[in-house]
């Protein structure tokens, strides 16, 4: 049995609490690994080794060359690790393999060289200003924040890592990552190859845990920055905690995307686009397009292309090749999915394709790919985070009534619109309030573009510069280049008037 352990200051060890946790591979329910299961007293030695790494060491104080080089040997690292990451990532989070090699470990690999440029925006700039009488230069410097704590989610456990690390530490801060205890071990491969690039001990530190860890980790007096991924509910506790210590808090929290058909729209691409949008890896992600809009002169037409398409989704076990969707990542989650699909049962919902739990699997715990209809966006289905394989298809009039529709909600974390008029398209996406929209695809992630939401999706971004400037705090210098006192405003106090 693998037993993961803590990676603290440069060294590996178990819990102070001396506690194990199961993780479980959730394509067959059995138990593959422990990860230590720690307490206040790990998060208190994570954090104190990452302070001494920032107060002490010589992270911050590199220049962002550096840095710059560290992150480039790391993403090296990464990729010599890649068939590792593969099998973790499918083993742990129940991710079919054709996407984890496609997105879950070849796309964060890809972006690290892009946050390993990020390290050169600290670079100072500067203005020559003529404040008449006198003149100067005033400058702009951008410092580390300290200790960065980043709360990783189980659905993508190496890109949240590596999105969560690799700004931070681009910037000069130190990092405590507290990745989710059901998808742990890509973080421990993470810290290896970060080993093996050179970062000095205490600059990475992984701690392992649940409830106790996170609070502590949280309402830790010397973490200055928190960067959580997860649900808004959890988000909001978090920011509440973090507001005793005014610290810097980044959340990308939940999601209710809706996929907007127009009526131009070619139906074909807007079928496939939407539910692969929104049934991949089984649904668990929070920008799924968890809500199709549909004009009301093409709803028939679109149910029958739904039942069709989403009838031939190929569901299994993660490690199979010919598995469009595995298993969603526990049984507790198997539960609150049905208990979803029950209540927009009866508020009137329908089922086209789906709605029960997949069975001839073994102990896995999958769900069928579920199309939703005759839903009305203020059912409990189109307004909360479901986190598993379902889609609601909700009918509109006009265009007018789509962007309401679209926007009649607490989410604002993404959205896609489907037309042929892209002018068209563009302008109803200009009315849509989230933080990504796309249109006419799905699931375009750039690492130069801003990635975050709107409303109670979240504060701050992930991705671009933008994102890595929060890991900073802005030094304004302002430097008077005459020795005129006399030019002064106070040069005259005490002087005496004639």
């Amino acid at each position: 049995m693998h037993q993961e352990l803590m990676y603290i200051d440069g060294e590996w060890s178990p819990s102070t609490t001396g506690r194990w946790r199961e993780v479980r591979n959730p394509s067959t329910g059995n138990v593959i690994a422990e990860v230590a299961d720690g307490g206040a007293q790990d998060a208190d030695r994570a954090v104190a080794a990452a302070r001494r790494a920032f107060d002490h060491g010589p992270w911050p104080r590199l220049r962002p060359e550096q840095r710059r080089d560290t992150l480039l040997r790391l993403a090296e690292a990464l990729s010599a690790r890649t068939d590792i990451f593969i099998r973790l990532v499918t083993e742990d989070a129940g991710c079919p393999v054709r996407l984890t090699e496609m997105m879950q470990v070849g796309t964060p690999i890809g972006q690290l060289q892009d946050f390993a440029e990020q390290a050169l925006l600290l670079r100072p700039t500067g203005n020559t200003i003529d404040h008449a009488p006198t003149f100067g230069i005033s400058e702009v410097h951008r410092e580390p924040i300290g200790v960065c704590v980043g709360f990783t989610p189980y659905n993508f456990p190496l890109f949240m890592n590596i999105w969560k690390l690799a700004p931070a530490v681009a910037m000069g801060n130190t990092v405590v990552l507290k990745p989710s205890p059901l998808t742990p071990r890509a973080a421990g491969e993470l810290a290896r190859a970060c080993e093996e690039a050179g970062f000095p001990p205490g600059v990475v530190n992984i701690v392992h845990g649940d409830i106790e860890v996170g609070e502590r980790l949280v309402e830790h007096p010397d973490v200055n920055k928190i960067s959580f991924t997860g649900s808004t509910a959890v988000g909001k506790l978090v920011m509440a905690k973090a507001a005793d210590t005014v610290k810097r808090v980044t959340l990308e929290l939940g999601g209710k995307s809706p996929s907007i058909m127009l009526p131009d729209a070619d139906a074909e691409m807007v079928v496939r686009g939407t539910l692969f949008g929104s049934m991949v890896h089984a649904g668990q992600g929070c920008v799924c397009t968890t809500r199709m809009l549909v004009p009301s002169a093409r709803y028939d037409e679109v149910v029958d292309l739904l039942r069709e398409r989403a009838s031939v989704i190929q569901v299994g076990p993660a490690d199979d090749y010919a598995s469009d969707i595995g298993p969603v990542i526990s049984r507790a989650q198997l539960e609150k999915i049905e208990a979803f699909v029950a209540s927009a049962l009866e508020e009137g919902a329908k089922i086209l394709v789906g709605g029960r739990r997949v069975e001839g699997l073994g102990g896995g715990y999958y769900y069928e790919p579920t199309v939703l209809v005759d839903v009305r966006n203020d059912m409990r289905v189109a307004q909360e985070e479901i986190f598993g394989p379902v889609l609601s298809v909700i009918r509109y009039d006009t265009v007018a009534d789509a962007v309401a529709i679209a926007n009649d909600s607490i989410y604002g974390l993404g959205a896609v619109v489907w037309g042929t008029n892209v002018r068209a398209a563009r302008d109803v996406a200009a009315r849509i309030s989230a933080g990504t929209v796309w249109v006419n695809d799905f699931g375009a992630v750039s690492s130069k573009g801003p990635f975050g939401g709107f409303k109670q999706s979240g504060i701050g971004r992930e991705l671009s510069a933008e994102a890595a400037l929060e890991y900073t705090e802005p030094k304004h210098i302002y430097t008077v280049l005459d020795q005129e006192l006399e030019q002064r405003p106070y040069g005259l106090v005490g002087m005496e008037w004639e």
